[in-house]
């Protein structure tokens, strides 16, 4: 088995600390804190306190003389003479027929043609909404081109097949 070397340690150097070079710290001699009672808990310079003394006294109050009591007075209360009256016999309706309840229910002729007629012309204008834009709008542009010439303006083409077609107008 091989030898352990010994481990050298050098000798641990503490150097002098000078402390009369270094300052001490400054700490106040008193606490800032005091336990005088009124004034403020913390002496801060420039500081004074609120006054709670009131320059003006209110004037003493007398209190008012207690008035006598006034004695209530009865309220008359009248007592109908009259015999209660008697209820009125309830009308007892007999039960009908389901075949009689159904024919009661369904609605008569005038009142279903006007919801089906109604019901009509809502669906067939949903329908024709698109149609109708189609056909009514390029009839809108043109008056409105028309209403400009007309007032001098000139007219700003929208569109290349518009183009197409102004330049194939100008060529003739």
């Amino acid at each position: 088995m091989p030898q352990i070397h010994d481990i050298e340690i050098n000798d641990v150097d503490i150097p002098e600390i000078r402390t009369w070079l270094a300052a001490p710290p400054s700490v106040p001699n008193a606490p800032p804190v005091t336990v005088e009672i009124g004034v403020p808990v913390i002496d801060m310079p420039a500081f004074s306190p609120l006054d709670f003394e009131p320059d003006v006294k209110p004037p003493k109050v007398k209190p008012s003389k207690p008035k006598p009591p006034e004695s209530p007075l009865t309220p008359e209360v009248k007592l109908p003479r009259k015999q209660p009256e008697q209820p009125k016999p309830v009308e007892v309706e007999e039960a009908k027929p389901l075949i009689q309840q159904v024919v009661e229910a369904i609605p008569t002729i005038p009142q279903a043609t006007t919801v089906a007629a109604s019901s009509v012309i809502g669906v067939s204008a949903a329908l024709a909404t698109p149609f109708l834009l189609k056909l009514i709008k390029p009839i809108v542009k043109k008056v409105m081109v028309k209403i400009q010439k007309t007032l001098g303006r000139q007219v700003k083409v929208e569109s290349s097949w518009q183009r197409r077609k102004l330049q194939r107008a100008r060529r003739k």
